[in-house]
């Protein structure tokens, strides 16, 4: 298993959003530190690339950004992307 990396930040919240946040941790029973990066990790994979790593030609790219439309997601693990994206 690959080692996990991690960045340390230090950030400010406004004190109406913290209270908002910290009332909702404590709904779901975890820590405000744990709840906050949940959702952030959330956020990144909703709005991270679906380009598999590796990717960079621009044709290809703009291939992947028509097909993908609204709603359309793309398995980077699917066989059959990778043999495509392999020409």
């Amino acid at each position: 298993m690959a080692a996990v990396v991690s960045k340390r930040k230090l950030i400010d919240i406004r004190m109406p959003v913290f209270s908002v946040l910290s009332l909702q941790a404590s709904k779901d029973g975890v820590s405000l530190k744990k709840y906050i990066e949940n959702l952030l990790e959330a956020e990144a994979e909703r709005v991270r690339p679906i380009v598999p790593e590796g990717v960079t030609d621009p044709r290809i790219l703009g291939l992947i950004g028509i097909a993908k439309g609204a709603g359309f997601s793309i398995d980077p693990d699917d066989d059959r992307m990778q043999y495509i994206l392999s020409k």
